[in-house]
């Protein structure tokens, strides 16, 4: 039976993409070394003419108030505080260019998570399931923490998964490329480049069991 299809993008923010972005410099090697924000045009340009929905999945903005009084703040959420990572109203928490949303071909922009799952706290299995949505494309970052803990929720929650390996990037890039050849395994339906997912669906395969 064939499952309908979606992807599934983890903050394309500039604060990761843009040269000028303050996480950056922390995955640029992986970006490179990946080809990461050419693949994610290409996974983007792929969808528009097929006609897929993209879901956008973006990490919570913070301010000066952020947080104000919490007990229970774990090391990545005191990091970005600090550091005013992902600040509401800044260049950073833009969208990179070319990377919007397009709400006529059936983009939707869930609530925003607050640690590393784009489904914990969020809305995201609420709109996928209202669209009858059961197999997700996955891309974005980071590679061994957002993108890895959605899937993870996902395969939970019964979606079957396609896991993009160069759609994606890693704080080292030996992480993502230990998160994709021996952890993704074990829980996704697949692991592909976006060349090769592609292709699968030109050909008739998009469907996931």
């Amino acid at each position: 039976m064939d499952r309908p299809t979606a992807i599934i993008l983890i903050d394309p923010y500039n604060e990761f993409l843009h040269s000028n972005g303050k996480l950056n410099p922390r995955i640029r090697d992986s970006l490179d070394k990946s080809n990461t924000i050419a693949n994610l045009y290409k996974l983007i340009d792929f969808a528009r003419k097929q006609k897929l929905p993209i879901y956008y999945c973006m990490h919570q903005q913070t301010s000066r108030y952020t947080m104000e009084g919490w007990t229970l703040i774990n090391k990545s959420l005191s990091g970005l505080k600090s550091n005013m990572v992902f600040e509401a109203g800044s260049f950073g928490v833009e969208f990179f260019e070319g990377m919007e949303p397009v709400p006529e071909n059936g983009d939707v922009v869930v609530s925003k998570h607050w640690n590393s799952s784009s489904f914990q706290s969020t809305d995201l299995d609420y709109q996928l399931r209202q669209r009858g949505i059961g197999h997700v494309v996955m891309a974005g970052l980071v590679a061994n923490t957002c993108l890895e803990s959605t899937a993870r929720y996902a395969y939970e929650h019964g979606y079957a998964l396609t896991m993009l390996t160069d759609c994606t990037a890693g704080f080292s890039h030996e992480a993502k490329e230990t998160a994709a050849k021996l952890i993704w395994p074990l829980f996704s339906n697949q692991v592909l480049t976006v060349d090769e997912w592609t292709k699968s669906v030109v050909q008739g395969e998009r469907s996931v069991i």
